[in-house]
């Protein structure tokens, strides 16, 4: 059985629509995470919960 990257490329760069140099920095768990929240997977943690998470881990951008 071959690995699905056809349904992988489809779901990332067709559904999500990123660019192909971000779907290609993905991980795998990534890719997977995204595709159970657009399958009503996991719920969004509370706004609180959130926020302290991006105290602890800020984005490295300008």
């Amino acid at each position: 059985m071959s690995f699905p990257w056809d349904a992988l490329m489809h779901f990332g760069m067709g559904q999500l629509r990123l660019s192909s140099r971000d779907f290609w920095q993905l991980s795998l768990p990534e890719i997977r995470a995204l595709s159970q929240s657009m399958r009503g997977g996991r719920k969004a943690p509370p706004r609180d919960v959130l926020n302290t998470l991006m105290r602890a881990f800020p984005d490295g951008g300008s």
